[in-house]
């Protein structure tokens, strides 16, 4: 027996599915979903500077605030965890963009706890839309052009936002979106600018969300999930 026996051996394996996999990509459902891809910074850096242990409990208090922010919001589903980064889906664009907001303020209040000053913990946000295909997997995941599309853009390093997101996920939600204008500020539309393998065939174009973390105080117009999870806790309680 051979090395390339083995290889060719494997090779038929793959060819002979390739006829099936055509007919079931055909077969699988789309969706309409909105996704969202939050991601830790300088995870990498921090447990080779600070070690394994402290490493580990950084990263498990990222996947802490990712359950939590989500937890009020039934139609969220986290179906991927990739290193230290999350993808999870909505067929909504509000749910995701608030449970991002609450992130993103959690993240800046945990900022030197869950850190130091120099690695504070921080998260990057991204959100896309668009058509997907549902894969027939042990467990949820999707296919489609939004995904690879966001994954391009989680790569922006901004120096004044950590929220990015699609044009082709703010075009049907420009109305919802300025409901939170004392909460949020979005930026003009920019491309994104690709090299190499990485470039797309259609122009991605994106905007970023700046928080006004400031105005917390008037975050009580908006996140129901919350309100009525909060409500329901003090009736327990009580």
């Amino acid at each position: 027996m051979s090395f390339s026996l083995y290889a060719s051996k494997i090779q038929s394996e793959v060819l002979a599915d390739r006829d099936a996999l055509a007919k079931a990509y055909r077969e699988y459902p789309d969706a309409n979903l909105y996704f969202c891809m939050v991601d830790l910074a300088q995870s990498s850096n921090y447990r080779l500077t600070k070690g394994p242990e402290l490493g580990y409990i950084r990263g498990e208090s990222f996947f802490t605030l990712i359950a939590s922010a989500t937890r009020p919001y039934a139609e969220v589903r986290v179906f991927k965890e990739i290193g230290d980064a999350v993808l999870m889906c909505c067929p909504e664009f509000r749910p995701l963009l608030e449970a991002g907001l609450l992130m993103s303020q959690a993240a800046q209040q945990l900022a030197f706890v869950a850190g130091d000053s120099n690695y504070p913990f921080s998260v990057r946000l991204g959100i896309d839309f668009g058509v997907v295909k549902r894969l027939n997997r042990r467990h949820e995941d999707y296919l489609g052009e939004c995904i690879d599309r966001l994954a391009r853009i989680m790569t922006v390093r901004s120096t004044r936002a950590n929220f990015l997101i699609s044009e082709k996920a703010i075009d049907p939600n420009r109305k919802l979106l300025n409901e939170y204008d004392r909460i949020c500020d979005v930026s003009s539309p920019m491309q994104l600018q690709l090299t190499g393998g990485k470039q797309l065939q259609e122009q991605v174009i994106y905007r970023e969300l700046i928080p006004k973390l400031e105005s917390s105080s008037d975050f009580t117009d908006f996140f129901v999930a919350w309100r009525k999870t909060i409500a329901l806790s003090s009736s327990q309680i009580t």
